[in-house]
C-alpha cells in the first residue's frame, strides 16, 4: 500500500510540473515597446479638451524601455530642473475603461507603480489613464 502512495504521489508531481506555464519575461511578449519614447502630447481631463505639450508646459518627458523589462524616464521641468525616475515595467492585460473588455496593459514599477492601457503601438505609443477624466499621452520615438 504505501508503495502504491508513493507511486501515485510520484506521478502527481510528474504531471503537475509537466502542466506549468512556461516562464515569460513581460517585455518579451512585444519587443515593439522597446527603445526610447518622447513625449508629445497630453489630451484629456474633465472637459476631454485639454490638451498639453512640451511647447506649452515647458516640460519634456523622455521614457526608455529597456528589452530586460528595466525602465528610465527622464523630466525636465521649466527652469531646467530635471529629475530620473528608474524601475521596471510590464506588458499584462487590465480591463479597459474605454471598451469594459480586457485590453493591454503597461505598468511602470518604481516608488509609486502606475498602469495603462496601451491605447497604440506602433511608431507611435499612446497610453490611456484608465480611469475617467484620464488623459491619453503620446509618445514617439
Amino acid at each position: 500500500m504505501q508503495y502504491t502512495s508513493y507511486c501515485a504521489l510520484a506521478t502527481l508531481l510528474a504531471v503537475g510540473a509537466a502542466c506549468q506555464k512556461a516562464s515569460v519575461s513581460p517585455a518579451a511578449t512585444d519587443q515593439r515597446i522597446v527603445g526610447e519614447w518622447h513625449w508629445v502630447s497630453s489630451m484629456g481631463g474633465i472637459s476631454g479638451k485639454q490638451n498639453h505639450t512640451p511647447a506649452s508646459t515647458g516640460s519634456t518627458d523622455t521614457w526608455v524601455l529597456k528589452a530586460d523589462s528595466t525602465y528610465q524616464r527622464r523630466t525636465t521641468q521649466p527652469g531646467g530642473a530635471q529629475t530620473t525616475e528608474t524601475g521596471t515595467f510590464s506588458l499584462g492585460s487590465i480591463k479597459s475603461i474605454y471598451t469594459g473588455q480586457p485590453a493591454r496593459a503597461l505598468t511602470l514599477r518604481s516608488k509609486q507603480p502606475q498602469t495603462f492601457v496601451v491605447l497604440e503601438l506602433t511608431p507611435r505609443l499612446v497610453l490611456g489613464d484608465n480611469y475617467y477624466d484620464g488623459f491619453a499621452h503620446t509618445y514617439e520615438r
